[in-house]
């Protein structure tokens, strides 16, 4: 099992409960959206992993991984996590470009 299966079983198991509690439960919307940010979070270290797995000049990257891939990966990370966040008064949706 990878990683990125692991994190897809989880989410499915988290999005399930969250589901289960009633609408209008207090807690429920921010659960399922902390669920789609984690989604997004696995899909994009998915997406820089396989573009790392094609870098052609070896020679650039370091430690055989290409590192724009995982800069791009982690800045989708904290886009994702913050996206969570959208509907406070400080958000800026300048961050979801």
């Amino acid at each position: 099992m990878t990683i990125v299966e692991f994190l897809s079983a989880r989410l499915d198991e988290d999005e399930r409960a969250s589901k289960s509690v009633p609408v209008g439960s207090r807690g429920r919307e921010r659960a399922l959206a902390e669920v789609a940010a984690k989604r997004g979070i696995v899909r994009g270290y998915a997406q820089a992993h396989a573009a790392s797995m094609r870098v052609l000049d070896s020679s650039s990257a370091v430690g055989g991984a290409d590192p724009w891939s995982e800069l791009l990966a982690w800045r989708r990370a904290v886009k994702y996590l913050a996206a969570v966040y959208r509907s406070h008064p400080e958000y800026d949706r300048s961050w979801e470009e």
